[in-house]
C-alpha cells in the first residue's frame, strides 16, 4: 500500500516547483511557460503514484456525491488531467507574482464582493479565508499589484506555517520585492498573537488564512461532510474567526476553463453569515456552522471545476 502523507509533507516539493518555474519564467515568454505545463504535467503524473492515488480518491468522493459512476479505465484518464490542471495552476502562481497575469482578465462575480469593498474602503477590518480550489495566490497578488478593486490599497497579514511555508515565501520577495506582506506563523498563535491581529483589524487591515488544510503541531480538527464523506478541517481556522469576530469572507479564484490558456480568472467572494455575538457555550456549535459553510462553498466549486481541487493528499483522512 503507498504511504499516505500530510500536505505539510509534501509541501517542500511544491516549493522546488515554484524554484523552477520561476526560473524558466525568466528564460522563456509566459506562453510558452503556459504550454509547457501540458508536458510537465504528463511527467509528474507518470512518477509520483502517491499524486495519481490521491487524485483518484478525490474522483472517487466526487462521482459518488454526483451519484455518478466512473468507469474504471477513465480514472487514468481524470488523474492525468488533474495533474496538469496543477502545473499549470503551479506556473500562474508565479506568473501572478511577477506581475506577468493581465489583471484585466480577472472578473470579479456579482456577490458579496461589493460588500467586501464597501468594508475595506471604509477602514474596517475583514477577515478571508481562502482555499486551495483554485488559484489560491491570486488575491493577494492583486492586492500586492493594486488590482483589487478597493479604493485602499489593501495591507494584508497572512497566517501562514512559517516552518513549511518559509521557502516559498522568500521566493515570493525574489520575484517581486513589492510583495512583501506582513506574515504570521501560525504555530505561535497565542493570546499576544491575538490581541496583535485585533489591532491590525482596527486600522482596516486584512487578515487572510487558508481553512482547508490542518495544523501539521495539532491535532484539533473539525469534522464536517465534504462530497458525501466525513473530511477534517483545522478548527483553529474557524476558532480565529470567532475570536476576532470581524466580516468574515469565503474567496476563492478560479480558472474559468480548467484547461485554457488564457488565463482567465473568476473571483468568488461568499460572506459568512454566522455571527459570533453569542455566549461560549453557542459559540462552539456556531464555530462548526462556520466551517460547514465553508465546506460547502468548496463542494459548490468542485462540482463546478472538478480538476482544480489542489490538495494533493489524503484529505479525508
Amino acid at each position: 500500500m503507498s504511504e499516505k502523507k500530510n500536505w505539510y509533507e509534501i509541501k517542500q516539493n511544491n516549493n522546488i516547483g515554484y524554484a523552477l518555474t520561476f526560473l524558466s519564467l525568466k528564460i522563456f515568454p509566459t506562453f510558452l511557460m503556459r504550454l509547457l505545463a501540458f508536458p510537465i504535467g504528463f511527467f509528474y503524473w507518470i512518477f509520483s503514484k502517491n499524486a495519481r492515488r490521491v487524485s483518484e480518491k478525490y474522483f472517487e468522493n466526487l462521482a459518488a456525491f454526483q451519484n455518478k459512476r466512473i468507469r474504471k479505465g477513465d480514472f487514468a484518464k481524470k488523474t492525468l488531467f488533474h495533474i496538469v490542471s496543477f502545473a499549470l495552476n503551479l506556473v500562474e502562481d508565479v506568473q501572478a507574482w511577477a506581475g506577468k497575469v493581465n489583471f484585466q482578465k480577472v472578473f470579479w462575480r456579482d456577490d458579496d464582493v461589493n460588500d467586501l469593498v464597501k468594508n475595506i474602503d471604509s477602514s474596517k477590518g475583514v477577515l478571508l479565508i481562502i482555499s486551495h480550489v483554485g488559484n489560491a495566490q491570486m488575491l493577494k497578488a492583486l492586492a500586492s499589484a493594486g488590482e483589487s478593486g478597493t479604493k485602499r490599497k489593501m495591507s494584508i497579514t497572512t497566517i501562514t506555517d512559517q516552518n513549511i511555508s518559509a521557502g516559498f515565501n522568500k521566493l515570493l520577495k525574489e520575484i517581486n520585492s513589492d510583495s512583501a506582506f506582513n506574515i504570521v506563523n501560525a504555530s505561535d498563535i497565542g493570546v499576544e498573537t491575538l490581541f496583535m491581529l485585533q489591532d491590525r483589524l482596527e486600522k482596516g487591515e486584512v487578515v487572510v488564512i487558508a481553512g482547508d488544510r490542518v495544523s501539521a503541531k495539532t491535532n484539533r480538527n473539525i469534522e464536517v461532510d465534504f462530497l458525501g464523506k466525513k473530511a477534517p478541517l483545522p478548527y483553529g481556522v474557524f476558532l480565529l474567526a470567532s475570536l476576532l469576530n470581524v466580516p468574515t469572507y469565503f474567496v476563492n479564484g478560479v480558472r474559468r476553463k480548467d484547461f485554457s490558456l488564457k488565463g482567465e480568472y473568476d473571483m468568488f467572494v461568499k460572506k459568512n453569515e454566522i455571527s459570533f455575538d453569542c455566549s461560549k457555550k453557542e459559540r462552539e456549535e456556531r464555530i462548526s456552522e462556520c466551517a460547514s459553510s465553508y465546506a460547502k462553498i468548496l463542494e459548490v466549486l468542485c462540482e463546478a471545476h472538478p480538476y482544480q481541487w489542489y490538495n494533493f493528499f489524503d484529505f479525508w483522512s
